[in-house]
């Protein structure tokens, strides 16, 4: 196959990928909740709503046109990276605004916000400590550990290096070119390890720990649905940050030997274990989406009689749906309103300060790659 054609597959692919997941996750988020917008158990079921769930199935598919047409476009005309990235960027965007528009139809019905459908409670306290939250502990001390021995690694073998090198501007393979040293390319893993690796591994143990939103009058199966996705949720993302852990820990190592001239290629065990993280990451996609739907949905009662209550139920501090902020709610985590997971709550001056410690640090990582690639 030419390359136009496998990177076309696997553009196909991917849009099948992403427009799949938007078509599904309005069937499987917290009862009462419309497109970011609580709406009430009851509306939610009313002819109203569907109306707008077909709008949404109907536009999806149209977008995932689009992308494909824009793509495929672009790759036969000579350009199919750029037809990749391209068609992947319009299905985002598109899909963006397409949400939007939802929200905004769903705010209509919703009741008004002197009348809430929920009552506002906070979850039941829990004792002991979350499932999931020790084995994320466990990860975040691994991933820092390695990450750290990474960086040490790259340093003492740079050091040990010729003054003219392989090059590695390839990233993939080596050209075979001799070029003069430079500590970027060799520093670039390591140091983005240190920042992606103990990031998810944060992540896996805020979730573990995150605001529960249960329903009033469902008893303990509420509660138990809760925290069963909370800790699946913790522990995919606990597993996620030991897979990019060992595949950036092994991309360092084996920069390091192509500069010291040990071996010529990066090997196979790279792609091994990227594809073993991918299936892993999409295996978890489907199990919670199947099993639990957001917020342990699908395993909990749902009826007009047990509204949701807490955050979930108060559109006041929700911002497009998306965004929630509540400088009294102590929480550093929520729920989504809509997607599957947790998000921050930018009310909350670490949630805050975790968001621009972690984006500074992603900006001198990216420094670094455009100084390799201006190289």
């Amino acid at each position: 196959m030419t390359e136009t054609v496998v990177v076309e597959l696997f553009l196909t692919l991917r849009v099948f990928l992403v427009g799949g997941i938007l078509l599904i996750l309005p069937r499987i988020t917290r009862k009462g909740l419309l497109f970011g917008v609580y709406v009430g158990e009851e509306v939610v079921e009313g002819e109203a709503a569907l109306g707008i769930r077909r709008s949404w199935s109907r536009g999806c598919g149209l977008l995932m046109a689009l992308s494909l047409a824009v793509g495929w476009g672009i790759g036969l005309a000579g350009w199919p990276v750029t037809g990749n990235f391209t068609g992947t960027g319009v299905l985002l965007l598109t899909g963006l605004g397409h949400y939007l528009r939802m929200h905004r139809r769903a705010r209509g019905l919703a009741p008004p916000e002197g009348a809430r459908c929920a009552e506002q409670a906070a979850a039941p306290l829990q004792g002991g400590e979350p499932r999931g939250a020790g084995f994320a502990k466990l990860t975040l001390a691994i991933c820092v550990l390695l990450s750290l021995a990474a960086v040490g690694h790259a340093i003492v073998g740079y050091e040990g290096m010729p003054e003219r090198v392989p090059s590695l501007r390839g990233a993939i393979r080596p050209t075979g070119a001799l070029v003069e040293r430079s500590p970027i390319p060799f520093l670039f893993f390591p140091s983005l390890n240190l920042v992606i690796s103990p990031f998810f591994a944060l992540l896996a143990l805020l979730v573990a720990r995150a605001k529960r939103s249960v329903r009033g009058g469902s008893g303990g199966r509420s509660i138990e649905a809760q925290d069963a996705f909370r800790a699946t949720m913790a522990y995919v993302f606990s597993g996620s940050a030991l897979f990019i852990c060992a595949l950036l820990t092994l991309l360092s190592v084996q920069f390091i030997r192509v500069g010291l001239s040990q071996t010529r290629s990066l090997g196979h065990g790279i792609w091994w274990l990227m594809g073993a993280m991918l299936l892993f990451m999409f295996g978890s996609l489907i199990r919670i989406m199947k099993g639990h739907g957001q917020g342990g949905a699908l395993r909990e009662s749902g009826s007009a009689d047990a509204p949701l209550t807490d955050g979930l139920a108060d559109n006041t501090h929700w911002i497009w749906g998306l965004f929630y902020v509540d400088r009294d709610d102590p929480s550093i985590m929520v729920e989504v309103r809509f997607g599957i997971g947790y998000t921050l709550n930018y009310g909350n001056r670490t949630a805050v300060l975790i968001v621009v410690v972690f984006s500074l640090l992603l900006i001198g990582v990216a420094a670094m790659a455009a100084i390799w690639a201006a190289s």
